[in-house]
């Protein structure tokens, strides 16, 4: 029986490479320790493209011209860097030199395309890279033109070694400063099942990176196994990629010259080697769109830690150089994203990974400046979709033009009327005299994904109208269903430690309430509404949020502090801009008593009226909001407290806790428990405390993005024209009317004469029932928002479709819908809230099935609802009582609330209050107890028991007595 070694794997690799790649057999001899070169390869690989060079340099130096060239290259490569010395050039006595010639984009110049050939791939096994002991080896290395490139560290698992072993190896037997290492690229280690990489070695700090395709190979299919690590493979060992694709000619000088790059970071240089499925991504989309040309739409569904900044850029540069028959694919590359800091950083990366920075331009300035980049050849522009205008009548001469559209977070940039500008700015453009039939096809058309463009649609929570318009379009039994064309999962990035899994332990608590009538009387509410009110006013009621801060405060200090060596940082997610400024003030007090040290942070839009006074964000704060995220990694602030902010697009790695007081679903859970998933040096896991949903909830939503998503089947288009046929119905307009307006909105009427056209259907509307009002009203919303998107993918143009939607809306701003009576209006006042009691209800992973199922939506704006349902005051308090406050709540709850009572009654004191500025201590004390016994006599009426507890036992009475002091004195 054959005992299969390591050397086996070593001998079926290299012997792949020598009969299908055409690479070379060398050996340790041939390598030059000293030099870090194969010398012989150089020397023939200069000779046979820049031979005229290598003499003009004997002209110069003499006869040791040869020497001198290899010790200037050794030299070059030791300075400048292995990437940069291959990707531009060595200078040896004012000649450059090339060490190595990139594959050109076309077949236009014969000498380029003979130089790329002269290109010498050689493998060597068992290089004894080091001269100063002959026994160390690397397994396998990979030269270009006797130049070192890669090593490779296999292990076989039939000799109980693997993957990991040879990543052992390399931390503990590879020195990184033997000059062999650093000189080349990257350092894979193997096994037949998995593969790592690393382009830097740093002995046990070495970070060794996954470069394995991913169960499913990027594909999005339905049914397919999504994860980390590699697939069976028919004929051959799972890493078999490797040798047969990597580290092929064509794909290998690819790589080097233009996926690696140097970037900085913190005044180091590091090089960025792509990832496997970042190098598949741009690929497979460069082959489908020279094979299929312009036009195709494109969804890359990529998880975050995918690296999605660097793909994007790595696309656009591609995308630049694309050629088919000889000439570009496309004229401009516009990246579109709809956040101004990612736009930032996607800016920073797609010019740092151009060669020619004047190819790219960031649109700052608005629609001049686009204008400007267009005209003067751009290649690459790069802009939000806020700033991207409308630019119609500025933009000429694009009749011919052709776009890629790189558009990132795809979910929110592709709305109806973004669509719009971007279709009016690429579209072709003619001259000719329209008529209005003719303007309102063209209106529909710019709505269209426009047919001189490509989109390529990042994002990792699609939505289903995002699948739709931009997924690939299959069928399965008979029905059509749309999947994304690339796909790297939320899974496989947990798996591969790209990010955290958010959902390990987590963490749900159930809130308790009682509350009790203040009537005596028994009046009638909506049942509905006032449990709506109800839960509401207990939520936001200072005693619950005054708890639940303490709570997470106290977790936070016990549990969290220490995590990330003591950096770690805490998000506070609320449902109301009312409650973030409550939690807020709750969060300051308490830390200032029992934390002084740290701070929390406060983010909410706009304005917020609370008790009369207003606030805003930087007015609590003390900085301005462009600050927050600087002021936030400062190490006194742990807590930023967040009210529909900061929930999509904030990546802190710091952040390892949060604290949910806010309803989730869908895309909004993902998004926001994803902001805890970063990771960083010494950052193990994440914590979530969720006062708010269930482990099911929460589970709902991740299913959909963990592993695939599809779109189960493509919109019911005839919805939109059952839509039309129910508004016409309702006689707001006549179909001369409609006509009129529309006709009148082409011509650019004044705004008088409009308005006037608009009041008289207005009239009508109230004149209608409440019921039809609000039928109408709903049903025009429900088209202008399913009207906007079906527009753009509908496969053909119907104009009175788009005469509905100019009419709409305009009239829609020009009518109110009726306002039903609140029926539990009032309530607030006449309950009071008398207990309160929090309790962990579980701790646990949530684990997930990964059911990616999306529908569309399915709205068909009906407006009918439920009859409100009256029930006494008594009743609707009772079964609160019983949902909310289902346990024994006790004496000791209720003994708690009374005496924080009497605490807030005693703090808010004017004589207690002049004491405490004024007296000594043993002179507070005094006063304090005369306040305090004249306090709790108020109680004799609410709580008899109590007031005899206090009132006849003395010890009880002082022990109480002192606890309320020490709150109120010796904190202060």
């Amino acid at each position: 029986m054959r005992d299969y070694k390591e050397k086996d794997l070593e001998s079926f690799i290299e012997a792949y490479l020598l009969d299908n790649n055409h690479y070379i057999k060398r050996s340790s001899q041939d390598y030059d320790k000293k030099l870090c070169i194969d010398s012989a390869l150089l020397e023939r690989f200069v000779e046979s493209t820049q031979s005229q060079d290598l003499q003009n340099l004997k002209k110069r130096v003499g006869d040791d011209y040869k020497k001198i060239f290899l010790e200037k290259v050794s030299e070059q490569i030791k300075n400048k860097g292995i990437v940069k010395a291959l990707q531009t050039f060595v200078e040896v006595r004012g000649i450059r030199f090339h060490l190595a010639f990139n594959k050109p984009n076309t077949e236009s110049n014969p000498k380029s395309i003979e130089n790329y050939q002269q290109n010498i791939l050689s493998i060597v096994r068992q290089l004894h890279f080091s001269s100063d002991t002959s026994r160390d080896s690397i397994d396998m290395a990979v030269f270009l033109n006797g130049v070192p490139l890669i090593t490779l560290e296999l292990k076989n698992l039939f000799t109980n070694q693997n993957v990991f072993d040879a990543i052992a190896q390399y931390k503990k037997d590879r020195n990184p400063n033997e000059q062999f290492f650093k000189n080349c690229i990257v350092h894979f280690a193997l096994d037949s099942d998995l593969c790592f990489m690393t382009t830097k070695l740093e002995k046990e700090a070495t970070r060794f990176l996954p470069f394995n395709q991913g169960l499913n190979q990027g594909s999005g299919a339905i049914g397919i196994q999504n994860g980390a690590g590699n697939p069976p493979s028919k004929d051959t060992m799972k890493t078999a990629y490797l040798w047969e694709q990597i580290l092929q000619k064509d794909t290998l000088l690819s790589l080097l010259f233009d996926f690696v790059q140097i970037v900085k970071k913190e005044k180091e240089e590091h090089i960025i080697f792509p990832r496997y499925h970042q190098l598949d991504l741009v690929t497979k989309l460069l082959k489908d769109c020279k094979e299929n040309g312009i036009g195709g739409r494109y969804l890359i569904q990529h998880s975050a830690g995918s690296g999605k900044s660097n793909s994007i850029s790595w696309l656009a540069h591609h995308l630049v150089s694309l050629h088919k028959d000889n000439k570009n694919i496309f004229d401009s590359i516009i990246v579109v994203t709809d956040r101004r800091v990612l736009d930032a950083q996607i800016r920073e990366n797609v010019k740092a990974f151009c060669n020619d920075k004047n190819l790219v331009e960031a649109i700052t300035q608005g629609s001049r400046q686009l204008k400007n980049a267009l005209e003067e050849g751009k290649k690459i522009i790069i802009t939000t979709i806020q700033k991207f205008p409308y630019i119609l009548d500025e933009i000429v001469e694009l009749k011919s033009k052709t776009f890629a559209i790189i558009i990132d977070e795809a979910h929110s940039s592709q709305s109806g009327s973004n669509a719009q500008k971007l279709g009016e700015v690429i579209r072709d453009r003619s001259n000719k005299e329209m008529d209005s039939e003719d303007e309102i096809l063209q209106i529909i058309k710019n709505k269209k994904l426009q047919p001189n463009a490509s989109y390529f649609a990042f994002t990792a929570t699609p939505k289903p109208k995002t699948l739709e318009m931009f997924g690939t379009s299959c069928a399965i039994n008979g029905t059509q269903k749309f999947i994304p064309f690339h796909l790297y999962s939320m899974k496989q990035a947990i798996e591969e430690g790209f990010i955290l899994d958010v959902l390990r332990g987590y963490t749900t608590y159930k809130s308790y309430y009682k509350i009790i009538s203040s009537l005596e009387n028994n009046p009638h509410y909506d049942k509905t509404k006032a449990m709506k009110k109800l839960k509401a006013y207990v939520e936001s009621n200072p005693a619950t949020i005054e708890k639940k801060s303490q709570l997470m405060i106290e977790h936070f200090f016990s549990y969290s502090y220490k995590k990330i060596g003591t950096k770690a940082k805490a998000m506070v997610v609320t449902e109301t801009r009312e409650k973030a400024v409550r939690y807020y003030f709750a969060f300051k007090k308490y830390l200032k008593q029992h934390y002084p040290n740290f701070k929390a942070i406060v983010a909410f839009s706009d304005t917020i009226n609370i008790d009369g006074e207003i606030y805003d964000e930087s007015g609590l704060n003390g900085f301005l909001e462009s600050a927050l995220k600087n002021e936030f990694k400062k190490d006194d602030y742990k807590f930023l407290i967040v009210a529909n902010k900061y929930q999509t697009g904030f990546d802190e790695p710091l952040l390892h806790t949060m604290y949910v007081d806010k309803k989730l679903s869908g895309v909004s859970a993902v998004q926001t428990l994803s902001r805890l998933n970063r990771i960083c040096k010494n950052k193990e896991d994440t914590c979530v405390l969720d006062f708010a949903n269930t482990h099911e909830d929460i589970a709902e939503a991740f299913n959909a993005f963990y592993e695939q998503t599809y779109l189960g089947e493509p919109t019911n288009i005839d919805r939109i024209f059952d839509l039309k046929t129910n508004l016409n119905a309702y006689g707001i307009y006549t179909e001369n009317e409609l006509n009129a307006f529309v006709e009148a909105i082409l011509r650019g009427e004044k705004e008088d004469k409009i308005h006037s056209r608009l009041d008289i259907m207005a009239q009508r509307f109230s004149q209608k029932s409440d019921e039809e009002k609000e039928g109408f009203y709903s049903k025009a919303k429900t088209y202008l928002k399913d009207y906007s998107f079906l527009a753009q993918i509908l496969p053909f143009e119907d104009i009175e479709l788009e005469k509905l939607y100019i009419l709409l809306k305009k009239l829609i701003s020009k009518i109110i819908p009726p306002k039903s009576e609140d029926l539990a209006r009032g309530i607030l006042d006449n309950v009071d809230f008398e207990s309160y009691r929090i309790l962990l209800d579980k701790r646990q992973d949530i684990i997930l099935s990964g059911k990616g199922k999306l529908s569309p939506s399915k709205a068909n704006g009906s407006s009918k609802t439920k009859e409100s349902e009256l029930e006494e005051l008594a009743n609707i308090v009772r079964e609160f009582n019983e949902r909310y406050g289902s346990i024994d709540f006790g004496e000791s709850d209720k003994v708690s609330r009374i005496l924080y009572n009497i605490k807030e009654d005693i703090a808010k004191d004017e004589m207690f209050l002049d004491s405490l500025g004024d007296s000594d201590m043993q002179n507070l004390r005094i006063e304090f107890n005369e306040i305090f016994n004249k306090k709790y006599q108020n109680i004799v009426n609410t709580d008899f028991t109590l007031y005899q507890q206090l009132n006849d036992n003395k010890d009880f009475r002082e022990r109480i007595a002192q606890a309320i002091f020490n709150m109120l004195c010796i904190s202060a």
